[in-house]
This record gives C-alpha cells, sequence and structure tokens, in this order.
C-alpha cells in the first residue's frame, strides 16, 4: 500500500490490552486472543484490504507475530489474503455469525420493513443499533433511501461514539446518571472533531434535552460533514417497567440537510421507535436490559 491505513477514529473504542485489570501482564493465550479479535476489528474497517505491514503497525507488534495471527485466522476461515494485491481481508463467515445471531432474536424479522420505510421517507441513512446486556450499543442494520443520488456510506463508523453520535445520547440518556459515567470513562471522551462535547456539564445538558425531546441530535461532533438525530427503542415488561432495547438514528450529509431540517424528521423517528417498541421480540436478552430511569439527570 502507498501509505499506513492509520485513522485517529478507527481504533478509538479498542482498549490498550497488555495488561489485566490489576496491572499484570496477561497470560499468552489471553493475549494472543485479543490481538486476534482485534485483527478481526479492523479488517472490518475501511473499504480495502490491509497489508501486513498497516496490521502490524495498529497492533503495536513486529511482523511475524501478526502474521503467525493471521495465518490462524486464515485457517478458521475467517480471514483470507489477497495474493495480487497482497492485502487481507474478512470473509463472510462472520458476517454468517452475526446475522445468525440476529435470526434467533427475530431482530430482522421485526424491524426489516419499518427501518426501510423510515429511510425511503427521510431519504437518508437509518440505523438500528441493539442495547447488549453488558452496557453496550451495537449497529446491526443499515437502510439508505432510495431517492437520493448521494448517500452516506452505511458502514462509515463501525463502533458508536457514546458522547459524540446521536445513538449513543439517546442510550444514555435512559440511564441513571451513575450509570452513564462509568460506559463514557471506559469509552474515552477524546474529541473527534471540534464540535466533541467533552465537558461533564455539556454532555449531560445534552442528555436532559433528549430526555426532554424524546430524541438526541449530533452536528458533526462525530464526524465533520454529518449531523444525526436517534432516538430509543422502548419495551414494557410484564412488571411494568420500561427497558431501552436499542436506538434508531438518521443520518444526513451537512451539505444537503440543515440541523433545523433533520430535526423535522423527529416525529417520524419517534413514531417509528413506538412501533418497534410495540413488535420487539421479547427474549432473555431484552428481560436482562437494566430498566429506563427517565427521570435521572
Amino acid at each position: 500500500m502507498d501509505k499506513p491505513r492509520v485513522q485517529r477514529l478507527r481504533t478509538r473504542h479498542l482498549e490498550p490490552f497488555a495488561t489485566d485489570a490489576d496491572g499484570g501482564k496477561l497470560p499468552g493465550g489471553v493475549l494472543s486472543l485479543r490481538r486476534g479479535l482485534r485483527l478481526l476489528e479492523l479488517l472490518g474497517e475501511g473499504e480495502g484490504g490491509w497489508s501486513l505491514a498497516d496490521l502490524a503497525r495498529q497492533l503495536d507488534v513486529n511482523k511475524a507475530i501478526a502474521l503467525r495471527l493471521l495465518d490462524e485466522l486464515r485457517h478458521a476461515a475467517y480471514v483470507y489474503r489477497d495474493d495480487t494485491s497482497e492485502t487481507y481481508h474478512l470473509t463472510y463467515k462472520l458476517s454468517n455469525l452475526g446475522l445468525r445471531k440476529l435470526s434467533q432474536t427475530r431482530v430482522l424479522d421485526q424491524t426489516n420493513g419499518v427501518l426501510r420505510e423510515l429511510a425511503n421517507e427521510t431519504g437518508e441513512l437509518v440505523r438500528l443499533a441493539v442495547v447488549e446486556p453488558e452496557q453496550r450499543l451495537t449497529w446491526v442494520l443499515a437502510f439508505t433511501g432510495a431517492r437520493r443520488s448521494l448517500h452516506i456510506d452505511p458502514n462509515y463508523r463501525l463502533s458508536i461514539g457514546y458522547n459524540t453520535h446521536a445513538a449513543g445520547k439517546a442510550w444514555l440518556a435512559q440511564l441513571p446518571i451513575d450509570q452513564v459515567w462509568p460506559i463514557l470513562l471506559r469509552e474515552g471522551l477524546e474529541p473527534l472533531t471540534p464540535h466533541t462535547k467533552t465537558d461533564r456539564l455539556a454532555i449531560e445538558a445534552d442528555l436532559k434535552q433528549c430526555q426532554m425531546r424524546g430524541f438526541a441530535t449530533s452536528d458533526e461532533e462525530n464526524e465533520l460533514g454529518v449531523r444525526a438525530i436517534a432516538a430509543p427503542i422502548s419495551i414494557v415488561k410484564l412488571t411494568g417497567e420500561r427497558h431501552c432495547v436499542g436506538v434508531v438514528s438518521v443520518a444526513a450529509p451537512t451539505s444537503r440537510m440543515t440541523q433545523p431540517e433533520l430535526e423535522g424528521h423527529a416525529p417520524l423517528l419517534k413514531a417509528t421507535v413506538a412501533r418497534l417498541g410495540d413488535i420487539w421480540p421479547m427474549d432473555d436478552k431484552s428481560q436482562s436490559i437494566p430498566p429506563i430511569y427517565m427521570n435521572a439527570h
């Protein structure tokens, strides 16, 4: 490759793994596993493949170590090597595992039509993130409006910045404040653009506004040239408690839509998440998610 494939946003949510939580050295097998998982995450980023040198540089290891890890992933059929370009790529095996998981939870069956309708109505990128039991938010589906010639890449950012992305804010606004800050400190608060909020008071004011309006906003806070709104999906358990199980976001290029114009889609977005909440599949995973604290902030 002509230049290193190094991007500061790419590894934002990949924490250092040289030591364990107590500061001691990790066993060799655990360290190798973590490096292998990081390789999979890196290979899932970007449009093209990665060279051995670039991957080794991202892992901060020599090429011999990176090559051994890649050989194991190739043997397990998660990675393949393009001999012409001498770059490494993910196979479809990993995506098949994800699709299998989505199929098991019936999320695909329940949400596809509703989200596609929102994308066509707004003409913009619509994405669904689900809440994981261990207090994480993960993208699972994306749809782009059919009537636009210019689209945001549905995979333009695989990680979710909880203080920068509208989806992250929409989720955090559903949690008690004593749960919000451990999550933010775990994921990091470094500014991604000049518009990123990192001040505690500013972040908490943002979350409070989200609670009052029913949706969150991000105006070039996560990516220059992109603004978004997002709203939480909540379900009601038999106990009467309301739980946030996911978030839907609508993102648009700043060159096409002003923030007030994008926020004009908020009623449609909120109607969409209300529909999803009514049809959301109830399973053990959603039952294990903590309840919403609407007056937490």
